[in-house]
């Protein structure tokens, strides 16, 4: 079993080396099986199945998905639309429209000129078009967009930094 780990207050979980070395292998590939994670961090598979059961507990890992590739899937056109939202008051029930359409892969709430940032990804200009002109632009407080299309990605990931402590 997992000993508790918490901070000094003794309200949160704290990782330790191989709750980190566990979520960087799990990271690179989440079918990994647990007797070869136990493998690389030196514990019994009994062990890492605990670890990582604490560590959905926890939070840390949110969840498990296979990460497509959006051309082959048809996804060709990739776009970030900065929102204008003409006043805060209109800013949540925006996000909770766009959480719902599922050509919004990220939505962020942003500083500068425009309220809100967007990723999309549709299929083609006809499918980003709709989505902007019946969906977007149609949402109350939405005052403004502007729209930078995706030539091409050099570099687009989900994997976050994990270091040994």
């Amino acid at each position: 079993m997992v000993k508790e780990r918490r901070n000094k207050e003794g309200n949160g979980y704290v990782l330790d080396g191989i709750d980190r070395k566990i979520l960087a292998l799990l990271q690179d590939n989440a079918k990994m099986p647990q007797a070869v994670v136990a493998k690389k961090v030196g514990l019994t598979a009994p062990s890492i199945h605990d670890r990582i059961r604490k560590l959905e507990g926890e939070g840390y890992i949110r969840g498990y998905v296979a990460v497509l590739d959006p051309h082959k899937m048809g996804q060709e056109i990739t776009a970030f639309v900065e929102v204008f939202v003409e006043h805060p008051k209109f800013e949540d029930h925006f996000i909770k429209a766009v959480s719902t359409l599922d050509e919004v892969l990220e939505c962020h709430h942003i500083t500068g000129e425009f309220s809100i940032l967007l990723k999309i990804r549709v299929p083609d200009m006809a499918a980003f078009r709709r989505l902007l002109i019946e969906h977007l632009n149609t949402l109350r407080g939405v005052r403004q967009t502007r729209t930078v299309m995706v030539l091409a990605t050099a570099k687009e990931q989900r994997r976050l930094r994990v270091d040994a402590t």
